[in-house]
């Protein structure tokens, strides 16, 4: 996964797409993206790359409605396509979707973080939970 927190872009997959994203995505790939992992049934399993993307593109949304987190390194790229795309923020409810798949059924990065240091499981949890509260 290649990990080094358990914030949203704290993993090369979420801060890669939002470069990529930054290099001339559309809103239009933000959707079809939350639109392919809240549509997996929960028996289906989710890649770890598919759901980091996701989570990241749900932070995006949160920043659109204002809720978004301070900038880092990782994130700013995102953070900075978003503010030129505002309307993002029409898939707030899709974006919550989308979170919730990630963090439920067949998900590998709930396996992946579960099998990771002792905290790391609930410390993830607790930003994945974050999100979602800023997305309500």
């Amino acid at each position: 996964m290649g990990a080094w927190d358990a914030s949203v872009f704290g993993n090369d997959d979420a801060a890669d797409w939002a470069g990529d994203l930054a290099d001339g995505g559309t809103a239009a790939q933000v959707e079809e993206l939350l639109r392919e992992v809240a549509g997996l049934p929960a028996d289906e399993h989710l890649e770890s790359g598919l759901g980091s993307e996701a989570l990241a593109a749900a932070e995006l949304v949160a920043a659109a409605l204002g809720r978004g987190l301070p900038a880092n390194p990782y994130s700013e790229a995102g953070l900075a396509w978003v503010a030129q795309h505002p309307e993002v923020a029409k898939l707030q409810e899709l974006a919550r979707a989308a979170v919730e798949r990630v963090r439920g059924g067949e998900s590998e990065l709930v396996e992946l973080w579960q099998d990771a240091e002792p905290t790391g499981y609930e410390t993830w949890q607790s930003a994945v939970a974050d999100l979602l509260t800023r997305l309500a």
